[in-house]
């Protein structure tokens, strides 16, 4: 009997620990979060942050929106090397692997008309099904199609027809990917006067940057730095892109979201 009582609770203290395992597991990336976010607190680790220099990343996470979604970088000129606008290679596209907590980093692109696919008038576009970091379905307004967040491609499907990958997929706000007020500026403006010069000519080439710019442990980007150069050098910006919502209160931590009165 006392074998018996003894394997009972043994097995008990195992599916226990199995439990615990479980929990620590599902809730990894806020946990992994936390930690990080307590570290970064420490006044010995802030005084070796303040000892670096900024680089251009913690530059643009500290800008501060002030209404304007999209705006300008460097003069609104491109930092790409000779090197990195050579076209022998022809048209290619590479995105880089997912950080520790499986958030999208930069995507770099030559475009070129061969590698955009047919219009959705001849192909059907796939149903986006990737969950990406932080997303929530929150709606903005009684319709259907009025939600807070997209998920947004950084390498824009009408380059490459990419279309479920983790990879090129963030959490971004309608107002970032396409922000409807009058003469307001987003992602979308930028990528149809990319695909607009693309179409002009089978010869046309345009090297192409998205970095998604994320501040410490947060899942959801503050933004996207986008840079674009054609190989005639007639088209070109350098622009930071706000992941904003007028009239909203973002966690970016997290991905919820407030409605602001």
């Amino acid at each position: 009997m006392k074998n018996y009582k003894r394997g009972r609770f043994a097995r008990r203290i195992l599916l226990g620990i199995v439990i615990f395992i479980g929990i620590v597991y599902l809730n990894r990336v806020s946990i992994l979060q936390r930690i990080v976010a307590l570290g970064s607190q420490s006044q010995l680790l802030n005084i070796d942050k303040q000892s670096n220099s900024l680089t251009q990343n913690d530059e643009l996470v500290n800008l501060k929106y002030t209404g304007q979604t999209a705006v300008e970088i460097n003069h609104n000129q491109p930092t790409f090397s000779q090197n990195d606008l050579q076209i022998k290679e022809g048209g290619w596209q590479k995105l880089s692997s997912l950080d520790w907590l499986g958030r999208p980093q930069v995507a770099n692109a030559l475009l070129n008309l061969k590698l955009m696919p047919p219009s959705q008038k001849y192909q059907t576009r796939e149903r986006l099904t990737i969950k990406t970091p932080g997303y929530h379905a929150i709606k903005t307004g009684t319709n259907n199609t009025d939600w807070l967040y997209n998920r947004s491609h950084l390498i824009g499907y009408q380059f490459t027809g990419l279309n479920n990958e983790a990879k090129n997929l963030i959490t971004g706000t309608r107002q970032l990917n396409a922000d409807s007020r009058v003469n307001a500026k987003s992602m979308v403006t930028y990528e149809t006067e990319i695909a607009d010069y693309l179409h002009q000519s089978k010869n046309n080439y345009v090297r192409y940057q998205v970095t998604p710019i994320y501040k410490n442990v947060e899942l959801v980007p503050r933004g996207v730095h986008m840079m674009a150069e054609s190989n005639d050098k007639t088209l070109k910006f350098n622009v930071y892109v706000f992941n904003v919502q007028d009239g909203w209160t973002i966690n970016y931590l997290n991905g919820n979201a407030e409605r602001r009165e």
